[in-house]
């Protein structure tokens, strides 16, 4: 039987767990906090899973993540999504919107191309920039966050997985036939180890000899109260994201679910952190710049702030994932980061790991997501200042 040990359980541990057990490895999974912990990547009530791509190959990734979601809720018993639909949209020349259109039309995936007049009529909450075109697609859906990493937890305990909760790893040492980890609680021996703790990942990436031009920010949301939030219900309203000319971040919008109010952010702007700081304080200027946006896009919200909530972006400078083995120990698998869009992948990435650890391949395109590409060497991330419309 194979021994591996998997650090970090957020959701692309847990997941990772889960495949590792459920094929008949022996599995420690271990995470310095509680399962469920707000400090990391995979908290909140929701995350988006979209086939809204700008290449191909993410586009077929994420059909397969839908084929694994389903998959996992049909074995757990659980609801894990929600099938709300969702709207790309921006002006003609925003980062990726054409691109996504092209691969819907060359996929043969249904979808509506819509201009500003349409939008306003089909969902009259937005009031979007007149110049603004859009690709509704049905398929959009949301992820019960929490639920789906605790499901993956309890799965994998079920396939015989045991959890090593608030115990923090302190070494990560090669051996000739495989790997000691040290913690808090004392040292294991596996054949093998998945290092997906996000970016609580870097120190022990670093102490193994990969250094990376990472950055962690921490990026801000916020729920804002409708005043009828009936118009903010799933069926009524979709989740919608707004692009931008020259630039990666997205305006979020999210029609109520598992809360009292539509959840609204605008990502990759957020405050770099140390990348083990897990302080999480309130970024009052991005917190503005989220409202701002919702309140100038949205009809029907009165202002007021029902909750705010941030959490931790791991981003590379291609803003691809790291999915890898450690090139000079491969008996290390690497996952991490996952650049803010990587939770919908989750129950895909999960599935690699396991490949990459059990066999040292996978029949998954993985190419672009090389630790040893060059632009994880670049010296600098792309300065966002980012002009709302």
């Amino acid at each position: 039987m194979t021994n591996v040990i998997v650090i970090g359980a957020g959701v692309i541990g847990t997941s990772t767990a889960y495949y590792l057990a459920k094929r008949g490895a022996q599995v420690r999974l271990i995470d310095q906090f509680q399962i469920g912990h707000t400090l990391g990547s995979s908290h909140g009530p929701s995350r988006i899973i979209r086939l809204a791509y700008e290449t191909t190959d993410y586009v077929v990734l994420a059909q397969t993540a839908f084929e694994r979601w389903h998959e996992l809720e049909s074995e757990a018993g659980q609801s894990l999504l929600v099938r709300v639909g969702g709207l790309d949209f921006g002006a003609p020349d925003a980062h990726g919107l054409a691109e996504i259109g092209a691969n819907y039309a060359a996929l043969g995936i249904a979808y509506d191309a819509l201009d500003a007049a349409e939008i306003r009529y089909r969902y009259p909450q937005f009031n979007p920039p007149e110049n603004s075109i859009g690709f509704y697609q049905g398929d959009y859906s949301m992820l019960a966050a929490e639920k789906c990493v605790r499901t993956f937890a309890d799965r994998a305990v079920v396939h015989g997985a045991s959890l090593h909760q608030n115990e923090q790893v302190t070494e990560i040492a090669p051996q000739p036939t495989g790997v000691r980890v040290t913690t808090q609680a004392g040292h294991y021996e596996a054949d093998s180890v998945v290092l997906c703790a996000g970016s609580w990942s870097l120190p022990m990436l670093n102490a193994l000899g990969i250094n990376l031009h990472l950055q962690v920010s921490r990026e801000q949301v916020v729920f804002l109260a409708a005043k009828n939030p009936a118009d903010y219900s799933i069926g009524r309203f979709p989740l919608a994201l707004q692009r931008y000319a020259g630039s990666t971040s997205l305006g979020s919008a999210f029609p109520i679910y598992n809360h009292t109010a539509p959840k609204f952010m605008v990502d990759r702007i957020g405050t770099p952190v140390a990348a083990n700081d897990p302080d999480r304080p309130v970024d009052l200027p991005q917190l503005q710049v989220a409202i701002d946006w919702a309140m100038k896009l949205m009809n029907g919200l009165s202002g007021e702030i029902v909750e705010t909530t941030s959490c931790r972006y791991s981003m590379t400078p291609d803003e691809d994932f790291i999915i890898d083995r450690h090139p000079e120990y491969p008996q290390i698998v690497i996952a991490s980061p996952c650049s803010g869009h990587g939770f919908k992948f989750a129950s895909v990435i999960g599935e690699i790991l396991t490949d990459l650890a059990l066999s040292g391949k996978t029949q998954h395109d993985i190419s672009r997501f090389q630790i040893t590409r060059s632009a994880l060497h670049m010296a600098k991330h792309t300065t966002k200042n980012l002009e709302l419309q």
